[in-house]
């Protein structure tokens, strides 16, 4: 990924999109897969991950990422509003099914995957209390340090993070299974929707593609890999390479 500063950026039209730099940030992923689905060009903005990105901040008052910046609008950072914002900006293709009971239902799996509380926050206690582990030197200490100021780590949510993970996939695989028997390759509806897309990026949490598609450093594989208590039904990860083949490119850029 070509990255540009914000002073490069923030005067430019157009749509412009921070993500973090260097690691497969799913929310920053994802957000990149909605606008290159969409064929919408953006200049992709660095923003460094659990760092204070005083420029991101001072330009659009949100330190980490994404977010996206269409024209002289309101920063987006939330993963709807950034769905949303792509959804006008680009109409067909669509990322959204028809019907308001599908989409409730769509938004509703996005919101277990993505949402604070949900898959990828759970995730994230997880790998803090790894990093904790790993050392006791300040230094190292800094960035899990940031994080568990930021997402409220704690010893009884960390200790629970691994019950709400199973409940989650459990629930994602058997919406596949329902789907499948309905024929249907897809979560919701029998297209590509936002919901496909999310599960891709954020499976990378629990069970990270290989290095030659995934060449994220070594250093957070170790932290990415999922627990072992953690279960995750082999349709999962079939959604997702099918997912990866059919509508997103690969290797993953960032």
């Amino acid at each position: 990924m070509d990255y540009v500063s914000v002073e490069d950026a923030k005067h430019k039209a157009g749509l412009r999109l921070a993500l973090t730099m260097g690691v497969p940030g799913p929310w920053s992923q994802a957000a990149k897969y909605i606008f290159e689905h969409k064929s919408v060009p953006f200049i992709a903005v660095g923003q460094m991950g659990a760092r204070e990105n005083a420029a991101l901040y001072d330009w659009t008052g949100h330190r980490n990422a994404p977010v996206a910046v269409y024209e002289d609008e309101a920063p987006r950072v939330g993963w709807y509003e950034i769905i949303m914002l792509a959804e006008r900006i680009a109409p067909s293709p669509s990322l959204l099914p028809h019907g308001a009971a599908a989409r409730a239902e769509m938004f509703g799996l996005i919101t277990e995957i993505a949402s604070e509380g949900g898959l990828a926050w759970q995730r994230r206690l997880q790998m803090i209390n790894i990093m904790y582990a790993a050392s006791d030197d300040p230094k190292v200490r800094q960035t899990p340090d940031v994080l568990a100021a930021r997402y409220g780590h704690g010893p009884a949510g960390a200790e629970q993070a691994g019950a709400v993970c199973d409940d989650i996939l459990a629930m994602l695989a058997d919406k596949l299974r329902a789907q499948a028997a309905g024929g249907s390759k897809y979560f919701v509806g029998n297209d590509f929707t936002a919901a496909d897309l999310y599960w891709a990026c954020f499976s990378q949490l629990v069970a990270p593609m290989a290095e030659d598609l995934n060449p994220m450093p070594m250093r957070l594989r170790v932290v990415y890999e999922a627990p072992k208590m953690l279960t995750i039904d082999p349709i999962l990860i079939d959604h997702r390479d099918e997912i990866y083949a059919r509508h997103l490119s690969l290797p993953l850029d960032f």
